[in-house]
């Protein structure tokens, strides 16, 4: 009596946010236009031919797949982006990404996933007045060309209820790390960080998992560990290295010093100052980490590849906030299909940034000159106006960049 499949289901959800379309009522609207039935349905499996549709192809409501995605495990929908990602893994594709040739770079940051000022009527966090919001921790890992594959998450939904306690970011880090190491134990990794996960916990944790660390400093969070690195300034002032920006060096300067066995709580690390210079603006970036035997080469890895590229995971979510996929946007209330609309989200940015970073973009200029969002309703147009050749031939090698 099921005219739709569970892929059907699935891909209806992806659909929604490969075609930026926003909220379900957006994507039901043009779901039935053109040609997009049929080519949907050559997507998921279920194709026009299955005696199901008895002739007439349609795609089904967005009421369908939020009831479906109600009533599925979400650690089960979750575990389709680590899938992914290990396929990714397993065909070299970030290698060329590594920090030091080695290290894999994983962004951590938390966000808000859903914010509703009704309320929800289960889980949440208390905000505003009757507002309640759902919180996500992300991890992202620095792939080819400056892309961020969304690797790992961990929604802030537990409460203690001896302690009247909810959930926070720190406590949801090590539920994460621990998952991440028990589904990659041999993977070398180097986590990044804002200020909230420079202490000790953190720390801790990342030595016990044998991860190197990237963090960023601000006096206000650890304060005993900046004393001691402006105390230390005038005396390690051939400890620097600099760097020219721009071509031929007319740009900007950039200046790094680099201070070992800082005293950091019960136990040391090493700090990395990093100041640039240009003509728009002079910016002071501070990282601990625990990569050793420093060298002028080392530490201009460590600061530009990996400390300063935490803004690719705070890019991610601004995309997905303000670009057409509709993070915050509540697309269930209902807990389970929350966390795995979610989780097809990061199933759809995956596809997203294989399909458009590593092949469009690449093969085609008028690709380049596309703003994403552009990029990303051109595809769900060209979905409506034609059907997919039967004959379409595999896509073949991904990869990344215009050479």
């Amino acid at each position: 009596m099921c005219r739709y499949t569970a892929s059907h289901l699935w891909w209806h959800i992806i659909a929604t946010y490969l075609s930026r379309s926003g909220s379900r009522n957006a994507f039901d609207e043009q779901r039935q236009v053109g040609h997009a039935a049929w080519n949907l349905g050559e997507l998921c499996g279920q194709a026009a031919t299955d005696p199901r549709f008895e002739g007439h192809p349609m795609v089904t409501c967005s009421d369908n797949a939020a009831r479906h995605a109600a009533r599925v495990d979400p650690e089960a929908v979750a575990g389709i982006v680590v899938q992914m990602m290990q396929v990714l893994l397993e065909r070299r594709t970030f290698d060329h990404a590594r920090l030091l040739g080695q290290y894999y770079i994983l962004l951590f940051d938390g966000t808000v996933q859903e914010k509703c000022r009704a309320g929800f009527s289960e889980g949440g966090k208390s905000g505003s007045g009757e507002a309640r919001y759902r919180y996500v921790l992300q991890v992202v890992l620095v792939g080819p060309e400056g892309t961020a594959f969304p690797l790992m998450h961990e929604h802030m939904d537990m409460a203690d209820p001896h302690k009247d306690k909810e959930d926070c970011e720190l406590e949801c880090f090590r539920r994460l790390a621990h998952r991440l190491k028990a589904t990659f134990p041999k993977r070398s990794f180097c986590v990044v960080g804002d200020a909230l996960y420079c202490c000790q916990g953190v720390v801790t944790l990342c030595e016990q998992y044998d991860w190197k660390y990237v963090l960023t400093l601000k006096e206000g969070r650890q304060p005993t560990t900046w004393s001691e690195v402006l105390r230390l300034l005038p005396l390690h002032r051939h400890q620097r290295v600099r760097l020219r920006l721009g071509q031929d060096g007319r740009e900007g300067l950039q200046d790094s010093y680099w201070f070992e066995q800082v005293l950091f709580g019960p136990r040391h690390t090493h700090v990395v100052l990093t100041g640039e210079i240009t003509a728009e603006a002079a910016c002071l970036y501070a990282f601990i980490t625990n990569f050793t035997d420093l060298s002028p080469q080392r530490v201009l890895e460590i600061a530009n590849s990996a400390g300063r590229e935490r803004h690719r995971i705070e890019d991610t979510f601004n995309t997905q906030k303000n670009h057409g996929i509709g993070l915050e946007h509540v697309f269930c209330a209902q807990a389970t299909a929350s966390k795995n609309y979610y989780s097809m989200m990061q199933v759809a940015q995956i596809l997203w940034i294989l399909s458009g970073e590593g092949v469009l973009r690449r093969l085609y200029d008028w690709a380049r000159r596309a703003t994403q969002q552009g990029l990303a309703r051109a595809f769900w147009e060209g979905m409506k106006a034609a059907r997919l050749p039967a004959d379409l031939p595999p896509i073949g090698q991904i990869r990344f960049g215009f050479a």
